[in-house]
């Protein structure tokens, strides 16, 4: 029998194609520009692209007709779609650099509702970008909550939480302030942006601290354990607080003049969302049941639907914001059980499908809100304050972690440093929570609470640029801040590790092995 050999040509077993073609290399480089090399296996993928796109393009136009014509409202979206995507990865791969693609979908959406492409807020509707953001924002969540588990809390629980909790406090007082009394918001308002603000991205702080553990550098002490578990239960904090704040925002007339009545309605977002997030996530703990063949892909089947109908369902009685939080809580609840139930879960499989479905997600939610901003209305003296009003923020929230992570006495002040750096990316929950008093106000385009709404969607907007700009510094201050360990010392703390978890094992899984 032939040995199996990795076969890097482009055709060599169609013979009736010539010997020069069947035999070209696809590594072979075809194009130089720049230092770069564009080889034969680039234009196999570039032609896959366009490939998938036209077809993609050809079958909605067969199912929706005239919508996917060019100049429609269909076809913008599609359009919007393609050209975020491409634009993001594009920045993903400028070399040194290493920019997030959230950064450049955002500058795609701007580009085509600026430079008159397309106008989404006039050819979609108000419903409908709403509906699309809301479906998207959905993975989001359920990305964070499958990143937090109990069992990522097994040492510094109490640095963990002040960590997380302590600095956005601050950054969110400092905001409020800083919206009260310079931009002129009303408290209520102010209030609700320092919320949606201060949140930092735990998929930017993973990503970026992926690249330095390849190298050996954070494992040590477990620093990408703490600061990714530090920055869910910021998002769980953050959202908590939004969800209180924007019922009151948007309480009913009858309310706005009863202000004892905002607890009560407060209180009964929250308890309907962490209750349905509870039910539904100790549910999905049992069902599908773990033996099944498929157990992954009806899990992952079971928390999107499940995720949707509270973000959508509960928005119809009560907040948007509660669906959210529900959807964390299902997210979380389900994760930390499915560990219980069995020592040989990994998370991996789950994570790698959401991942690959918010790949599809992110260019449309990124785009939408790039596109919904004109650059126009963006007075300079206006830009400015909304800077300075950032600034202001990260400046609390980054002297806050360093003084916290004096409480660790093991960590050296280099490491205190780095952790200052890792609390500067933000993105994803504003790409999430920004656009949503907006979206309530848009028929009310000209009153004050509308230019605060889109003055918390530019402030959002903003916020998208820290992501590069932590990506670079992490990038940059990790070799130097933190300790390497060899690929020896690796494999050695695997080792042990495993064994710790073999001992936390119950007593008949290890008698069954005896």
């Amino acid at each position: 029998m032939d040995e199996e050999y990795e076969d890097i040509t482009c055709c060599h077993r169609i013979t009736i194609f010539h010997p020069m073609i069947r035999n070209i290399l696809i590594t072979k480089p075809v194009i130089q520009y720049f230092g770069f090399d564009v080889t034969w296996a680039n234009l196999f993928d570039i032609t896959t692209y366009i490939g998938i796109i036209v077809m993609a393009w050809a079958v909605l136009y067969f199912l929706l007709d005239k919508t996917m014509i060019p100049n429609n409202d269909g076809f913008g979206l599609f359009f919007l779609a393609i050209f975020s995507y491409c634009l993001g990865n594009f920045f993903s791969i400028i070399p040194y650099v290493k920019l997030p693609p959230m950064l450049g979908m955002l500058i795609a959406g701007l580009i085509v509702r600026n430079s008159g492409l397309y106008n989404i807020h006039e050819e979609l509707g108000i419903i409908t970008t709403a509906k699309i953001r809301t479906f998207c924002v959905t993975f989001i969540m359920i990305r964070f909550g499958l990143q937090l588990s109990f069992t990522s809390i097994t040492k510094n629980t109490m640095f963990i939480i002040f960590l997380a909790i302590v600095p956005s406090s601050i950054e969110i007082l400092m905001i409020t302030v800083y919206c009260r009394f310079i931009l002129l918001f009303h408290w209520d308002w102010s209030f609700m942006t320092g919320t949606i603000v201060s949140g930092i991205s735990p998929v930017v702080i993973m990503n970026t601290f992926l690249t330095l553990i390849e190298q050996g550098y954070g494992e040590a002490k477990r620093l990408d354990t703490i600061l990714s578990t530090a920055a869910c239960i910021d998002a769980v904090h953050v959202i908590s607080l939004f969800v209180l704040c924007f019922s009151i925002v948007f309480a009913n007339d009858e309310y706005k003049t009863q202000w004892w009545f905002y607890l009560s309605i407060t209180l009964r977002d929250l308890i309907l969302g962490l209750s349905m997030g509870i039910f539904l996530g100790i549910c999905f703990i049992f069902f599908p049941h773990r033996s099944h063949r498929y157990v992954d892909r009806y899990r992952v089947i079971c928390l999107i639907l499940g995720s949707l109908m509270c973000t959508t369902g509960i928005a119809k009685i009560a907040i948007s914001g509660a669906g959210f939080l529900s959807t964390l809580t299902i997210a979380f609840i389900s994760i930390s059980g499915w560990k219980i139930l069995s020592h040989k879960f990994d998370s991996a499989n789950l994570r790698r499908i959401m991942h690959t479905l918010w790949k599809l997600a992110q260019p449309i939610l990124v785009g939408i809100i790039g596109a919904d901003i004109d650059i126009t209305l963006w007075t300079i003296s206006r830009f400015g304050l909304h800077l300075f009003c950032i600034l202001i923020g990260l400046m609390g929230r980054c002297v806050t972690a360093y003084i916290v992570a004096w409480s660790i006495s093991s960590f050296t002040w280099k490491e205190r440093l780095f952790l200052i750096t890792a609390s500067i990316p933000k993105g994803t929950l504003q790409a999430a929570l920004g656009p949503l008093a907006y979206d309530q106000l848009r028929n009310n385009e000209g009153n004050e609470e509308f230019e605060m709404a889109l003055d918390i969607v530019r402030l959002s907007v903003l916020t998208f640029f820290l992501a590069p700009i932590a990506c670079f510094l992490m990038n940059y201050t990790g070799p130097i801040f933190l300790e390497q360990i060899t690929e020896e010392q690796r494999q050695k703390d695997r080792e042990l590790s495993y064994l710790r978890i073999l001992s936390l094992l119950p007593e008949s899984s290890n008698n069954q092995e005896l």
